[in-house]
């Protein structure tokens, strides 16, 4: 399933720094599971600076050692669906 993440600044956000890993299977999905842990201040800007795929996080710096204001993952959410044989 894709990840997305969700980076954090310096101030005003769940967390300081670092991101939130959501493990859905698309961007609308993993935005709607992140509001659920951390709704929206203002609508309509989720909690957060801002979100990447995987692919383009890998990309960034904060990927790296050092992390986002010297942080990396806080948590993982992940939206999944189990079907049951009945």
């Amino acid at each position: 399933m894709p990840k997305f993440y969700f980076t954090y600044g310096s101030e005003g956000h769940p967390f300081y720094g670092g991101w939130t890993e959501v493990e859905a299977p698309d961007f609308e999905s993993a935005c709607s599971v992140f509001q659920v842990y951390h709704p929206n201040k203002i609508e309509p800007l989720l909690n957060c600076c801002t979100v990447y795929t995987e692919e383009n996080f890998k990309r960034t710096t904060m990927y790296g050692p050092a992390g986002n204001f010297g942080y990396r993952c806080h948590e993982t959410i992940t939206l999944r669906r189990e079907l049951l044989n009945n």
